[in-house]
């Protein structure tokens, strides 16, 4: 199915918004989606529980948030790679009649500034 997407990033005061088309699927409580933006391919996972993204290109990345968890951030470049462990402060997933709103808040867990990223996907 089609979804319309819209992905805010805000951090330090400033703000950055990838807005594109997806293809969903909702199914067991999960709204798995995938799309392409900048030459890369991402997959986007959202639960009431937690939200996890994946790309991949010339860099490739995968995050997990969930309230009050850490968890590593997987990042690499060719043969280059490593990890950093985030910290979400708060996240909170809402689904309404097949559109979901997801938002969370994260930082590196000591004491650094933090990223707000909101997610807004709606049926197309």
């Amino acid at each position: 199915m089609k979804y319309s997407l819209e992905i805010i990033q805000s951090v330090g005061g400033e703000q950055s918004i990838v807005a594109v088309d997806a293809e969903g699927v909702f199914a067991d409580g999960v709204l798995s989606l995938e799309y392409s933006f900048d030459g890369a391919h991402y997959a986007l996972k959202i639960s009431e529980r937690a939200m996890e993204q994946a790309r991949t290109g010339d860099i490739n990345l995968q995050m997990s948030f969930a309230a009050g968890e850490r968890t590593e951030c997987r990042i690499s470049e060719g043969q280059n790679g490593g990890s950093f462990t985030i910290y979400t402060e708060e996240y909170k997933a809402v689904f309404e009649g097949g559109n979901c709103t997801a938002d969370c808040l994260f930082s590196d867990g000591e004491g650094g500034e933090s990223t707000r990223i909101s997610v807004a996907a709606r049926r197309a």
